[in-house]
């Protein structure tokens, strides 16, 4: 453990004191050591100077405590806005472009895509089992409270319909939120890096075009139905209308054509015509678009706000447009504007600033002094989508852009960048050392505000969209916005810190092997042992997996084996490798002759319940030695038995090593499995 080094161990008077004791032997012709005496006096300054100095150096401050946690990787995490889902319904189709402004009372909430609101609603969900089919009617789907949809049959079959009551318009891309959850209720890892993730299913996606089947281009944030989340959907062609069950509708269809489940998904609820919005604000914003004379732009503060255009020059640096024509598509409600000389620059910069935004995002004109700081007067800011541009001197009027960092440390002298403190909302520049200081006007083209934890808002609350009366367009969040958080404290930074110091991200152990696989994103394992084998495999780690499943026997599946060895390439020790394999199962039946008093009313239950429990204590025990004379002693020691005339244990399925005691020894990846207890009752 390292020392805990005290820097401040001494007072005014230890050190005047050891210090007026030294003066004997350094300087003997000094006799005077009375306060009267210069040098004392003298002493008695250095004292008090040495004394504050100690005082200081062995405090830490905010710097250092931020420099030693980004040391351990860690990084105070800024404002989190929270995000939901709006339910919006109209009588005609609409867009809502990315940045419209939706509000629960006075907080702002924004659409965080463009997306098209179809007139359409959903009619009916058939459920196509084969011989068998399960109709939702409109009544039943809109009565309110959860549903209970199994859109599949099996593990792999069948085919799940969703009919609309009008046509979806075709190459506009629709969303629909699936509530999703297990048949059997148990919750899966949630998929931390989807990209590395493989689906346990493959589910495919069509529409009816009034002839045939056709594939739409999707976006399934749902993994196949294994987790609650959108599907992005567009068809390509005119929708037609078709009768599937009796029922006819325009509809799309769900199919399987891959994999299988580890559970059957069922589906609570299904919502049609979902705006996602994020709590926040925007007063300034800035995109980056391909070199063009014209440019197309798709969101609400570039069609209400002020536009500014910028061309980038090979140099880096950004050219103003002058005059520039911007109108508005009444159709997509997207903004359109000519740019000259665009499609000779390497890429046009369009910044938008609201209207009522300070002076148009200009915070104020660098002096080229070090430590500049500009007070933004907020504690609101949302420290990912700030970012500002500043003229450069003699440069012709050329703009640059602003990079922000943590801190200086690394800066140059010539590096643009600066700090932003969202918690006090300051804005400070370097010190002409580590970092550049700005000279000529600064500006911000990306600024927005959010509440954090305070932006969470509960089911129904979000009401109001801009641009519509109340009483015309039905607007509601279904479900309460989430995920919104306040600026992380040094305090929670170092509890996070310690908790990262106690966190193995290297395999190095059996226990560490097995914690990474029953944490693998998008899957249910209910048990995982490291097992050790006859085999020669020197480096070879072999572990047996059990996932949960309906009857208690769980095998995982080749995609299960798939993303286990892919949660675990990331952690292992070069040169090791890791073997999965599945588990097997020793199908045991008891057969139990006793003999009990007459006294009790129901003796072959408690048998019964003895011999359940005693195999439910080891059922996830792999290679567990079933000892007979244990559960022999277990039905003797009941108050009803009187005798156990006779006891067998008869295994199936996976073989076992019967000892001369009538002990089972199973295999290193062989699980018990209770499957048949016969009890002979006497009296």
């Amino acid at each position: 453990m390292l020392p805990d080094i005290q820097l401040d161990n001494e007072y005014f008077d230890d050190i005047l004191d050891n210090a007026r004791n030294m003066i004997v032997s350094i300087y003997p012709e000094w006799t005077d050591f009375n306060y009267h005496d210069p040098g004392i006096t003298m002493l008695e300054m250095f004292a008090w100077l040495k004394e504050s100095q100690q005082y200081y150096i062995n405090k830490i401050g905010p710097e250092n405590i931020r420099k030693y946690l980004k040391l351990l990787g860690i990084e105070r995490r800024t404002k989190v806005p929270s995000v939901t889902d709006v339910s919006v319904l109209y009588e005609n189709d609409i867009t809502a472009v990315k940045g419209t402004k939706l509000y629960a009372g006075d907080i702002c909430f924004e659409a965080d895509r463009r997306t098209y609101i179809s007139a359409s609603s959903i009619d009916v969900c058939v459920c196509d089992y084969g011989e068998e089919k399960n109709v939702i009617a409109r009544d039943q789907f809109y009565f309110g409270g959860n549903l209970h949809i199994l859109p599949f049959a099996k593990k792999d079959d069948g085919s799940f319909y969703i009919g609309f009551d009008k046509p979806l318009a075709a190459n506009e891309v629709h969303t629909i939120w699936f509530d999703i959850t297990s048949e059997d209720g148990i919750a899966r890892n949630p998929v931390t890096d989807p990209g590395n993730f493989v689906p346990l299913v493959d589910m495919d996606i069509d529409y009816f075009d009034g002839v045939s089947w056709h594939r739409v281009k999707r976006i399934d944030e749902t993994f196949g139905f294994l987790f609650p989340g959108r599907i992005y959907f567009s068809p390509v062609r005119a929708h037609g209308k078709c009768s599937v069950a009796g029922h006819e509708a325009y509809y799309i269809r769900f199919t399987i054509s891959g994999g299988e489940y580890d559970a059957l998904p069922v589906i609570k609820n299904i919502y049609f015509n979902l705006l996602p919005v994020t709590q926040r604000e925007t007063k300034a914003e800035y995109t980056d678009l391909p070199a063009g004379d014209e440019i197309r732009l798709f969101t609400e503060l570039a069609a209400i706000g002020n536009t500014r255009i910028f061309l980038k020059g090979r140099d880096g640096l950004f050219t103003p447009v002058r005059s520039c024509e911007k109108r508005i598509d009444p159709d997509t409600g997207g903004m359109i504007c000519s740019v000259p000389g665009g499609a000779k620059s390497e890429g046009v910069r369009v910044v938008n600033v609201m209207s009522d935004f300070i002076a148009d995002g200009a915070i104020g004109c660098g002096t080229g002094l070090p430590f500049q700081q500009y007070d933004l007067d907020t504690h609101d800011l949302e420290y990912e989508t700030f970012a500002i541009m500043s003229e450069l001197p003699d440069s012709g009027g050329k703009y640059v852009e602003w990079k922000k960092v943590k801190d200086f440390s690394s800066a140059g002298t010539d590096d643009f960048v600066y700090t932003l403190d969202t918690e006090n909302g300051i804005l400070t520049f370097g010190n002409c050392i580590n970092g550049i200081a700005p000279d000529g006007d600064i500006f911000i083209i990306g600024y927005s505000l959010t509440k954090g934890a305070d932006g969470c808002v509960t089911k129904g609350k979000i009401n109001e969209i801009t641009g519509f009366n109340r009483d015309e367009i039905y607007v509601e969040n279904l479900r309460a916005s989430t995920d919104g958080q306040n600026e992380e404290s040094i305090e929670d930074c170092f509890i996070k810190a310690k908790k990262l110091l106690r966190t193995t991200e290297t395999i190095v152990t059996d226990d560490d092997c097995e914690e990474c696989i029953s944490t693998t994103q998008g899957l249910r394992i209910e048990k995982c042992k490291v097992i050790r084998n006859d085999r020669n495999d020197g480096i070879v780690t072999t572990a047996v997996v059990k996932p949960y499943s309906q009857n208690g026997m769980g095998i995982p599946s080749e995609r299960y084996i798939r993303n286990i060895l892919a949660a675990i390439e990331p952690r292992r020790m070069l040169g090791s490798q890791f073997r999965i394999v599945r588990p097997e199962y020793a199908e045991i039946s008891v057969y139990a002759d006793v003999t009990v008093s007459r006294n009790y009313s129901n003796p072959r239950e408690a048998v019964n319940r003895a011999v359940t429990d005693f195999f439910g204590a080891i059922k996830d025990e792999f290679g567990a030695e079933i000892i007979y004379s244990k559960l022999y002693e277990l039905i003797d020691s009941l108050d009803c038995v009187l005798a156990v005339n006779v006891l067998t244990m008869q295994t199936e399925g996976s073989d076992a090593e019967r000892t001369r005691e009538g002990d089972l020894i199973l295999g290193q990846n062989v699980a018990a499995y209770l499957t048949d207890t016969e009890i002979m009752i006497n009296m």
